[in-house]
């Protein structure tokens, strides 16, 4: 445990919208079982008042750090005055901390995405394994990224506009191929991994079009959605015998190395943060 600040720290996660955001209870709930005197808070700004935002928190020394979220990843990237290679490889940053005076921007969104699957199975399973991703935005490139590092034998991007695949596809080598969305389905035949990192099936959103008709049962299926927790996707996933991950483990991840940024720290792992976030979404754990 971690004896308490004479000086509280302040921490906050920044975006527009922002009042959805789950990291207060997240970060709040990790400081409270570390002892920690700090508070993490939610910031609004629009994309004009990014900037200005960034420079009034910082400007507080009580301030240590700031989760970004959309849409000012990629002005967290270059507001920074030094960037890390994740940042350098996801073209954008969602942690911006102080070191010596100056802004440090780093990416932890590639890290949160790979280590609920090396938890889930071992770095070896991964080797030469087939991998479908769905989408082709920046949630995309995060699992692309993090999905090259487990060393598979073939990633394929598959997007409703095959364009926008293509472009996120471009750079990765051959390993890494854009396929038509009418080809979604048999991309499935042998896959290992099948990663939803668009926002269909999301609340309010409309639904994923695909059929798990070809999916091993010995596949697992990765929906990086949190609200509901268990999307549509994972319900036909679970009912066909696939071990499944949802966009929690990935909030979840993701946050850990943002918290030890800010305080020093790793979270304390007993505590069942999951559990507080299923409760805060209206459903049961």
């Amino acid at each position: 445990m971690t004896t308490k600040q004479t000086q509280q720290m302040h921490a906050c996660v920044i975006g527009d919208p922002i009042a959805h955001s789950l990291s207060p209870l997240l970060h709040g709930a990790w400081i409270k079982a570390a002892n920690i005197n700090a508070k993490y808070a939610r910031r609004h700004a629009t994309k004009k008042e990014f900037n200005q935002a960034v420079k009034d928190c910082f400007s507080d020394p009580r301030f240590v750090g700031m989760n970004v979220t959309l849409p000012h990843k990629e002005a967290a990237k270059k507001i920074a005055d030094c960037i890390d290679d994740t940042v350098k490889q996801a073209g954008a940053a969602n942690l911006l901390t102080r070191k010596n005076g100056q802004l440090y921007a780093r990416n932890t969104d590639i890290e949160g995405f790979s280590a609920p699957l090396l938890k889930a199975r071992t770095v070896q399973h991964w080797k030469n394994t087939n991998i479908v991703i769905l989408g082709a935005g920046g949630a995309a490139r995060a699992a692309l990224i993090g999905a090259l590092s487990l060393k598979p034998g073939r990633i394929q991007i598959i997007n409703r506009t095959q364009a926008r695949a293509q472009v996120l596809a471009e750079g990765f080598g051959d390993k890494v191929e854009a396929l038509d969305w009418s080809k979604r389905e048999e991309a499935l035949a042998d896959a290992s991994l099948l990663v939803n990192a668009s926002s269909a099936g999301m609340t309010g959103k409309p639904p994923l079009d695909l059929s798990l008709q070809h999916i091993s049962g010995d596949a697992l299926v990765y929906d990086l959605i949190y609200t509901p927790q268990m999307t549509p996707l994972l319900c036909d996933a679970k009912a066909k015998g696939c071990a499944i991950l949802g966009g929690l483990d990935m909030l979840i991840a993701q946050a850990k190395p943002s918290f030890e940024a800010f305080f020093g720290v790793p979270p304390p792992q007993h505590t069942d943060v999951k559990g507080l976030l299923l409760q805060a979404l209206g459903e049961v754990s």
